[in-house]
């Protein structure tokens, strides 16, 4: 067990470096769309246009790719010949489901923008539909590349996978400061090219672990019927998901102009952290899940599922309080240049410090998800992400008048706590006792260290600021002083999980 302990470990390792390479140009991409456009009607119409190919594809991709790797790990059990067919039919079915609603999306361009954004009107309508009907080609390489992904993560490739986004920022920020001489419509093409060229990226990592892929329209065997079985729930439970975003946004459209783009903005921030630390866990440890379900060894699969709430946690506790206490400072670090304004940094500071409060809850609750995915039962998640819609809705509609855009943020947050214990209750009824009462005795002393972090941090952020006024520097000296009090104080408390990220380190950067 020791064993698999150090490869999660490492494989998050590995995602997390990564990742937050990646999505640090993530942040340089949000920063130079501030920077040329600001919060403006095009930057709210960019915004827009650039979510549909992702929040239409999403529930579909990433229904798939969930799929994908849970019946590769029963086929890889029971029949490892049909593998390679298995693939190729799976990624045929994912290039026609795309090219099918391109059509869609063309003929029906302006209605389906206006359900994005539904106070969208005149110019900025104009400018959203001329951009998505250019960004909706990158579905084609949006759906392969969910799949290659999930051939990657099987074969225990991780630096590609947590890389995935670099070459697409890379080519958005250059669309962003093209567009300033060549017109607007460049900002389309340059999110079509970094698509395609994450995609590419993807292909040659995977040809290293012989990939090959050839079209296979044999839609009727066993493998694919189950796939089908599996993936249709888990895309309604996804793509209710995504909806939760596209509501949150429509409503926003009907506030003060800015709003869609500081909840964007603000989202991005929280993003981050879920992108770099919680994704990278629940990466990790989804192949590893899916192949203890396939064994029906579901003692160590427990055990995975605890250790994984547990690794995470211990990322994301110290992380989400210290978004929340330097929410002014980070966001004005990001994007207050140009025609990003003070007003929009706090407006975007108080949609972060909204999302923050929830971030443990929705850590949890993405590994809880993909521990119903394991064992095949994708009913739950679907349930549960259409009552996290319906709590979403009745929230926003109460909190909006007196809170506006820190309404929606605040909405999603109580949702996701809510939908979090009625998962986990439903979990514990289905496979018995989770194994949590460890993770909550470490969640304590978790708690206990992120206090004495923010305790340190925030007072000598404060000190260094007063004397120097260099934001930046003040703030990275007291962000790593708070990372070392936190660490020192798991360890002086004896965290466990402590001890298996150590591991990890060590087994990553020391192999034996």
């Amino acid at each position: 067990m020791a064993k698999k302990r150090g490869s999660t470990a490492s494989y998050t390792v590995i995602l997390i470096f990564t990742t937050a390479l990646a999505k640090a140009l993530g942040f340089g991409r949000e920063m130079s769309l501030a920077y040329v456009y600001g919060a403006s009607p095009v930057s709210d119409a960019y915004i827009v246009a650039f979510s549909i190919p992702t929040i239409i594809f999403a529930g579909i991709g990433s229904a798939m790719l969930t799929s994908y790797i849970s019946s590769y790990a029963r086929i890889r059990q029971q029949n490892p010949r049909r593998l390679r067919r298995f693939t190729d039919t799976v990624i045929t079915m994912v290039i026609l489901i795309s090219l099918v609603i391109m059509g869609v999306f063309w003929l029906f361009k302006e209605p389906i923008v206006k359900l994005f954004a539904m106070g969208f009107e005149g110019e900025v309508l104009e400018i959203a539909v001329s951009l998505a009907q250019v960004i909706i080609v990158s579905l084609l390489p949006i759906g392969v590349y969910f799949i290659l992904q999930g051939y990657l993560q099987i074969h225990g490739s991780y630096f590609a996978v947590g890389m995935v986004s670099a070459p697409l920022n890379i080519c958005v920020i250059s669309s962003m400061f093209l567009s300033q001489y060549y017109g607007q419509g460049v900002l389309g093409w340059g999110v079509v090219a970094g698509y395609f060229s994450s995609y590419l990226m993807l292909y040659i990592a995977a040809k290293q672990h012989r990939f090959s892929y050839r079209f296979n329209f044999q839609f009727n065997t066993p493998e694919i019927r189950r796939l089908l079985v599996v993936v249709i729930p888990i895309f309604l439970g996804k793509a209710i998901t995504e909806l939760n975003t596209m509501i949150d946004r429509t409503i926003a459209s009907v506030l003060p102009s800015g709003s869609v783009s500081a909840l964007s903005y603000g989202n991005r921030v929280v993003g981050f952290v879920t992108a770099v630390f919680v994704i990278s866990v629940t990466t990790a440890a989804f192949p590893q899940m899916s192949q203890l379900s396939a064994m029906k060894n579901h003692r160590k699969l427990k055990r995975t599922f605890a250790r994984s709430v547990g690794l995470m946690s211990l990322m994301v506790l110290p992380i989400s309080a210290g978004v929340i206490l330097f929410a002014n400072e980070i966001v004005a670090m990001l994007f207050q240049r140009g025609a990003f304004t003070a007003f929009d940094t706090q407006r975007t500071a108080e949609v972060v410090t909204f999302y923050s409060i929830g971030l443990i809850f929705f850590s949890i609750k993405e590994v809880a998800l993909n521990m119903f995915y394991a064992i095949e039962d994708t009913v739950t998640p679907t349930i549960n992400s259409i009552l996290a819609i319906v709590i979403n809705i009745v929230l926003n509609l109460l909190l909006i008048k007196s809170m506006a855009h820190k309404g929606l943020a605040l909405a999603t947050t109580i949702s996701g706590g809510l939908t979090l214990v009625m998962l986990l209750v439903v979990l514990r009824h289905r496979i018995g006792p989770l194994g949590l009462g460890r993770v909550f005795a470490s969640l304590v002393k978790m708690a206990v260290a992120t206090a004495g972090m923010c305790l340190a941090a925030r007072p000598l952020y404060d000190l260094l600021y007063g004397a120097t006024e260099m934001m930046l520097l003040c703030f990275i000296l007291a962000a790593l002083a708070g990372a070392l009090v936190y660490a020192l104080l798991n360890v002086l408390l004896r965290t466990r999980e402590m001890g298996v990220l150590v591991v990890g380190l060590l087994e990553r950067f020391f192999p034996s």
